[in-house]
C-alpha cells in the first residue's frame, strides 16, 4: 500500500512547473525531482534518513541511506545506483521492483552504477536474474568484478552516452578520487547530474589516501572544463547536483555548481595551508579531518594535507 503526500513545491531543477509527489513503498521513499525523473531513498517514515534522537539528544538510530535515481525517457529507463542492501524490511526486493515497474511501464530498463562501493550495489539481487533488465556499466570502475550477468551487460568507456528517447540523453564523465573511476551521469540540456559519492553529498567527499587527493584535484579541474564547455549544454547557474547520500546535504535546499567551484578554491587553500580544519572521527582512522571552504568539504588526513602543502612551500 502506497502512502502519498502531494507537495505544492515548484522545483527549480527543470524548466517547467509540475506537481511533485512523495511516495512511500516498503522501505523506500520516492521523490519526483523532474518530469519523469525520480529519487529513490532507502528510508521511510519508520526508519528515516540520518540520525534519529530522543528528546534528550540520545541517538536512537542511524540510517546512512543511499539514493537511487530513475530517469524515464520515451523508449528506455535508466536506474542509477542500487542503494544499500536492505535487511530491515522483508519486502525490499518486491517493493523496489514494483515501484520501478509502476514508473516505467513497458519501457526497457537499464541499470548503471556510479562506483563500486557496496552501499551503491546493495540491491543488485533484485534485478540480476531478471532476463528483461540490462546493465550499462562503467568499464574502468568495474574491471575484474564478475558481479553482473555477462549476457545482459554492456561495459562502456568514459564519456559514453545513452539516448533514452524523448529528449532524455544521458552523458557521462569520470571524476576519480573517491574511487579510481567514479562516474557522473548528466541529463543533457536539463541541468541535472547524478554524482554518487564522487563529489560527496554535502558533508564531505571522502579521499582515502594521498594519491586519491592528487587525483581529485585534477578531476575537479576537468569537471569545471566539462561544465563550462558549450557543447555539453550545461547552465552552471541552474545545474543541480544529486548525490549518492542526498540526506547529507543538511539544511540546504539543493546543491549547485557553486559547490564545485568552492571545491576548487578549497583545494587551493589546502595547498596554501589556509583552509578551515575540523577534526572528525569515523570508522576510518585515516579520515581524521574535514577541510572546509564555503559550501565544500573534503574529508581527508591532516598529516597528508600538511605533506601536500609542504610540496609547494617556497614556490
Amino acid at each position: 500500500m502506497e502512502r502519498k503526500v502531494c507537495c505544492l513545491l515548484i522545483l527549480l531543477t527543470v524548466s517547467w512547473p509540475f506537481r511533485a509527489q512523495t511516495v512511500e513503498k516498503g522501505p523506500y521513499t520516492v521523490y519526483t525531482i523532474g518530469e519523469g525523473v525520480y529519487r529513490i531513498e532507502d528510508a521511510n517514515s519508520s526508519f528515516p534518513a540520518g540520525l534519529k534522537t530522543d528528546k534528550d539528544g540520545k541517538v536512537m538510530s542511524m540510517n546512512n541511506c543511499s539514493d537511487m535515481y530513475l530517469v524515464t525517457g520515451q523508449e528506455k529507463a535508466l536506474l542509477i545506483d542500487l542503494s544499500n542492501f536492505i535487511k530491515w524490511d522483508d519486502t525490499a526486493i518486491e517493493s523496489l521492483r514494483s515501484l520501478i515497474s509502476e514508473r516505467i511501464g513497458n519501457k526497457e530498463l537499464y541499470i548503471t552504477v556510479t562506483h563500486k562501493h557496496g552501499d551503491h550495489l546493495g540491491m543488485l539481487p533484485a534485478f540480476r536474474d531478471d532476463k528483461k533488465v540490462k546493465f550499462w556499466i562503467p568499464e574502468a570502475e568495474f574491471r575484474g568484478m564478475d558481479i553482473f550477468p555477462k549476457e545482459r551487460t554492456t561495459f562502456v568507456p568514459e564519456n559514453a552516452s545513452m539516448d533514452l528517447g524523448g529528449g532524455y540523453l544521458i552523458t557521462t564523465i569520470e571524476v576519480p578520487g573517491h574511487t579510481e573511476h567514479g562516474t557522473l551521469f548528466f541529463i543533457k540540456g536539463r541541468d541535472m547530474v547524478f554524482t554518487g559519492d564522487a563529489l560527496g553529498s554535502g558533508s564531505g567527499v571522502w579521499l582515502f589516501n594521498y594519491e586519491s587527493f592528487i587525483t581529485y584535484t585534477k578531476s575537479i579541474d576537468d569537471l569545471i572544463r566539462y561544465i563550462e564547455d558549450p557543447a555539453n549544454h550545461i547552465n552552471p547557474g541552474k545545474l543541480v547536483l544529486y548525490g549518492g547520500h542526498y540526506w547529507q546535504r543538511g539544511s540546504r535546499e539543493k546543491i549547485g555548481s557553486e559547490y564545485i567551484y568552492d571545491m576548487k578554491t578549497l583545494i587551493e587553500k589546502i595547498r596554501k595551508g589556509t583552509s578551515e580544519e575540523i577534526s572528525v572521527s569515523n570508522q576510518f582512522k585515516y579520515l581524521d579531518t574535514n577541510f572546509r571552504y564555503g559550501t565544500a568539504t573534503i574529508t581527508w588526513n591532516k598529516a597528508d594535507a600538511a605533506k601536500y602543502a609542504g610540496t609547494f612551500s617556497g614556490s
